[in-house]
């Protein structure tokens, strides 16, 4: 018995050996070397279309930068031309003449305050959904999820019908309240950073006689830093190039943003040529120095909020 179970298993040993020699299966090396060699590929392909795309939003900016320092007239004569000379005259009617201030601090306003309300309202949720466990988390949770996908255009006719009952059209109040609205990305971020701290944490504060509130504000909030951090920058822009929102509730000139006052300028470009070109200059240097001085902070903030370690 024990010579025939030795031959059986010889012979198919010797049969898988002749088949997987006949099949000619790659090896393993082979095909870690072909994954890799695809990841090389992918990894280039992805790297040359951000290039590009760097490329052409560079040359739009230096573009743009470029023609707000010539006049209307050799605009429209020689747009792609060499100009005749160069001038600080079109700064100097933007800030005298269009009150350009005016829309600037209408601007930071609403950012200021707007903001303000997000990381509140955000980290606070947040710091619920992922420090206890209650029922129907998981639905408040996919909740907050699902308004990643449907933009505020959306509900816009309901939203306004609301903000005219309560009194607050051509207000800013109304535009900061419909903005500090927009909590899903943050709490996405912050629920998934608060999940992921270690227990160790909320007990040590507990032990220390700390209430649910001072363990918030005093421990978690600071130790969320670098996601809030990161959520002020990527809202901060988004709130700054607001368009649509301003322009539905906003109704009087003196109390309408920056971008409502770029596009006043590019309606009749044949006039105004030139004061949207360094208006346009104007409004991007802000969000340029906020995002290059604090790019790394930006991408190490998303990375612990947004990435399991």
């Amino acid at each position: 018995m024990r010579w025939a179970w030795e031959r059986q298993l010889h012979v198919c040993c010797s049969q898988l050996f002749s088949l997987s020699h006949w099949c000619r299966w790659p090896s393993a090396i082979a095909v870690w070397r072909r994954i890799n060699m695809w990841k090389s590929k992918r990894f280039t392909v992805s790297a040359s279309v951000l290039w590009i795309y760097s490329g052409i939003t560079l040359f739009v900016l230096l573009y743009l930068t470029y023609n707000s320092f010539r006049t209307k007239p050799d605009l429209l004569s020689n747009t792609f031309g060499v100009p005749k000379s160069l001038t600080f005259d079109n700064y100097i009617r933007l800030f005298a003449e269009a009150d350009f201030l005016k829309y600037v601090w209408n601007s930071a306003l609403i950012l200021i305050l707007a903001l303000l309300v997000v990381i509140v309202s955000s980290s606070m949720a947040a710091y619920g959904l992922g420090r206890f466990k209650f029922r129907f988390k998981n639905t408040l949770t996919m909740y907050f999820l699902v308004g990643l996908m449907f933009p505020v255009q959306l509900g816009i006719v309901p939203i306004f019908i609301i903000i005219r009952n309560m009194g607050l059209l051509n207000t800013q109040t109304a535009v900061i309240l419909i903005l500090s609205a927009g909590i899903s990305m943050p709490v996405f971020l912050l629920t998934v950073f608060f999940a992921r701290l270690p227990k160790d944490i909320y007990e040590s504060a507990k032990m220390d006689g700390a209430s649910e509130w001072k363990t918030f504000y005093r421990v978690m909030f600071p130790l969320a830093s670098p996601v809030i951090f990161s959520i002020c920058i990527i809202m901060s822009v988004q709130i700054w190039n607001q368009f649509f929102i301003p322009l539905i509730f906003l109704q009087t000139e003196a109390k309408r943003t920056i971008p409502l006052l770029i596009v006043k300028y590019t309606s009749n470009l044949m006039y105004t040529i030139d004061m949207a070109m360094v208006a346009s200059v104007v409004a991007t240097i802000p969000v340029l120095i906020l995002f290059y001085t604090l790019a790394q902070r930006v991408m190490d903030g998303v990375a612990s909020g947004g990435v399991k370690g």
